[in-house]
């Protein structure tokens, strides 16, 4: 199933401006556009967003 940016906003609970922000940043897992318009793909009825990488790893955190 696939949803568009504002349905994807509200599953989310969080803007639609957010979600664009993390589509420009290819953060939303197997989303593609078709025209001007994002398809998110969904797994377990949500979409699946990775980790950012922004600021300093804690140091409490042992990898």
């Amino acid at each position: 199933m696939y949803v568009s940016t504002t349905q994807a906003a509200n599953l989310l609970g969080v803007s639609p401006t957010r979600i664009r922000y993390l589509l420009k940043q290819g953060r939303i897992k197997g989303a593609y556009k078709v025209g001007k318009i994002w398809v998110i793909p969904l797994f377990n009825d949500m979409p699946v967003i990775s980790k950012g990488n922004r600021g300093p790893k804690a140091k409490w955190i042992i990898e």
